[in-house]
């Protein structure tokens, strides 16, 4: 399980955890909630929010290289909260509870803690907090496509549905435990 555990903290993009899954917002996220100095276009966070209901509704697949591994990070919506992580080298399943290290998440609960500095750029929103990392995501077509930490540790794309290959491996190897 160290494995397991040493995945999760390469990956993990947030400083805590819940294990809860995550509820859809009814509330749009303006850029009220934003340091005046800090503030993107309506538009921007509309991505943010969008790109999140997509997840919630449609579940996610993430290809990611993190500290010279690749992994998948798999999510298909319903109960319980069961997202899969895939390691390609060792060709190793395991199951997570964190929806922190989907970046759209990560990107989504970073809009609603005022600590957070937004930087805008072509196609691209920079989150920086504290509490839950620095990272960039990239848009495209009205969504986020991919992101990568600002130090370089990590790097991924998106697609939002999930990988169901990837989630069967995850359930046998749950119903062998």
């Amino acid at each position: 399980m160290s494995l397991g555990t040493l995945l999760v903290t390469s990956l993990s993009l947030a400083g805590c955890v819940t294990t809860q899954t995550p509820a859809p917002v009814e509330s749009e996220v303006t850029a009220s909630a934003i340091a005046p100095d800090t503030a993107v276009e309506v538009g921007a966070l509309d991505v943010v929010e969008a790109s999140y209901q997509l997840w919630l509704t449609k579940g996610m697949t993430e290809e990611v290289t993190s500290s010279g591994d690749r992994y998948i990070l798999t999510y298909e919506p319903g109960e319980p909260f069961l997202p899969a992580l895939y390691n390609l080298e060792f060709e190793d399943v395991i199951p997570i509870e964190q929806p922190e290290l989907f970046t759209v998440y990560s990107a989504w609960i970073m809009l609603q803690d005022e600590a957070t500095v937004i930087v805008e750029g072509d196609n691209q929103l920079q989150l920086t907090n504290p509490s839950y990392g620095d990272f960039t995501v990239f848009i495209e077509d009205g969504l986020i496509v991919s992101g990568q930490a600002v130090d370089g540790s990590w790097s991924g794309v998106f697609r939002y549905e999930p990988d169901a290959a990837i989630l069967e491996l995850l359930a046998k190897e749950v119903a062998t435990e």
